[in-house]
């Protein structure tokens, strides 16, 4: 099989060390004869011939894994079968199996079983048991008349070698279950870094990964793009860029940075304990081209609804004058007058909306005390529009106060308010404006009526532009309520109620 016969690494190196284990054995079984077996006896000169080829056999087969790669399973077998050889030779002279021979033998066995991954223990059991037992009958017949005693006490030996076959091969299974899971795992997480590498290299932002010492370790394609190519992987942060460092140090900023002076915003992620910091570089011009294109797309829209909305009022107001010039009774002419002068305004009010919508990035922030502002607009819808004062309810904290456009948050209050009017049933205390402050600095204003309300179905359409439930409507008043708030970084939702619509304008406040 391919896995027998092209082993890991690792068991060639298990390998070389069960060598060296070898010499030393070796060696120390030349110092053990010289130490207990009588010098110029026959006994001690065939221990030393014995000890001798063992030692250059155990130094040839170490030479030969460096020399070569043979197969493996051939390479095991050979080891195996010379120690055990080497060992019985030695028993036969030393003793038999008293010598403590044997026990080095299971070590043997043991180390085949491992090796090998189980595959031929018991085979080497089985010689280790045969050369055993050919020692202790070689000894009965010729050296030791004692020995025949002797065989209970060899058969033991011999199971106990089976025994540690045994033990060797349910280890090898182990170790070759454990090593196909370590592969198997080692490959999904190459394979998921390859993803990653691949992920990373392909993001339109920048990627840095800054060491605990502020070295770049890893960077992708669009950070060398950003930083004008520069070798930057072992350098330091601030020699790359000291801007960079120090927006890196600060958390977040836009900074200028590169030979081509990209504006860039940095972002940063620190890792917890190791102190690793990821840095995320977006690119300005990127960001603000895709914002011009989102802008154009919805001009598009907006120019397209706006052609659609004005067909109508303009047809109306041409068949209504081609009638005018044919009627003579007044009743008529008066009605086609109203007609005309209706969808006349209706225009005006559609572009009256849509230049609101163009100024809304000229916002010219002011600190505005919310409450004070809500009092004196409706003081001029008293005075100029004819709104009833006991139509609204005004409460709220007067030290309450926003950073706002003032125009704007006139121009959305004019829009809650004449959208609600429209809904309310004219009651007094009909409609609520309240100011009230939020969590974490925020200060709401809302606006509320007691009309039917929102329907489930429109709740989710109440600020597209066009969409409105009034005929007389342009359909653009929340809608353009809603951008001039965002262009105040504030926040303008429909909220939950049990009856009526509920408006609610969430800003920063000011202490």
């Amino acid at each position: 099989m391919p896995h027998a016969w092209q082993p890991a690494e690792s068991r060639w190196e298990s390998l070389r060390y069960y060598s060296f284990y070898r010499l030393i054995v070796a060696s120390g079984l030349a110092f053990v004869g010289r130490m207990f077996l009588l010098e110029g006896s026959s006994s001690a000169t065939d221990w030393s011939y014995v000890v001798a080829a063992y030692f250059f056999a155990a130094v040839a087969l170490l030479y030969f894994l460096r020399a070569t790669r043979a197969p493996f399973e051939w390479v095991v077998n050979t080891h195996i079968t010379i120690d055990i050889v080497a060992l019985s030779a030695l028993m036969y002279l030393g003793g038999g199996h008293k010598g403590g021979l044997p026990y080095m033998m299971m070590v043997v066995v043991a180390a085949g079983g491992l090796l090998g991954e189980g595959r031929l223990v018991f085979f080497y059991a089985s010689l280790a048991s045969v050369a055993v037992l050919a020692v202790q009958g070689l000894r009965s017949l010729t050296l030791d008349s004692e020995a025949v005693a002797d065989i209970t006490a060899v058969g033991f030996v011999c199971i106990g070698f089976f025994a540690v076959a045994t033990v060797a091969r349910l280890l090898a299974t182990r170790a070759l279950a454990n090593e196909a899971l370590a592969h198997q795992r080692g490959a999904a997480l190459r394979r998921q870094e390859r993803v990653n590498e691949q992920i990373i290299a392909d993001l339109h932002d920048g990627v840095l990964v800054l060491g605990a010492d502020g070295v770049v370790m890893q960077a992708n394609r669009k950070a060398a793009e950003l930083l004008g190519d520069l070798p930057h992987i072992g350098l330091p942060i601030d020699v790359l860029s000291p801007e960079l460092a120090a927006a890196v140090v600060s958390g977040d900023a836009d900074v200028r940075v590169g030979e081509a002076g990209s504006q860039v915003r940095v972002r940063t992620l620190r890792l917890g304990e190791q102190g690793d910091t990821i840095v995320y570089l977006e690119d300005l011009e990127r960001i603000e081209r895709e914002a011009q294109q989102i802008k154009l797309a919805a001009l598009g829209r907006l120019t397209g609804g706006i052609a659609h909305e004005i067909r109508n009022p303009l047809a109306a107001i041409s068949h209504a004058s081609e009638l005018l010039g044919e009627e003579k009774r007044a009743e008529m002419q008066q009605r086609l007058t109203r007609i005309i002068h209706d969808n006349t305004r209706r225009i005006d009010r559609m572009v009256r909306d849509v230049l609101e919508l163009g100024r809304r990035d000229r916002a010219t922030p002011e600190t505005i005390p919310l409450l004070a502002f809500a009092r004196t607009f409706l003081d001029e819808q008293v005075s100029y529009e004819g709104l009833d004062p006991a139509l609204v309810e005004l409460e709220g904290d007067a030290a309450l106060r926003v950073r706002f456009d003032r125009i704007h948050l006139q121009q959305i209050l004019w829009n809650l308010l004449g959208n609600a009017r429209r809904f309310a049933s004219g009651a007094p205390g009909s409609l609520r404006i309240q100011v009230l402050a939020g969590g974490e600095d925020q200060v709401m204003l809302d606006v509320v009526d007691d009309g039917p309300g929102v329907p489930p179905e429109s709740r989710s359409r109440v600020f597209e532009p066009f969409f409105t439930s009034d005929p007389r409507g342009t359909g653009l008043g929340l809608y353009i309520a809603r951008e001039l708030a965002q262009a105040n970084a504030a926040e303008l939702q429909l909220c939950e109620s049990r009856g009526g619509a509920h408006f609610r304008l969430m800003a920063k406040g000011v202490a």
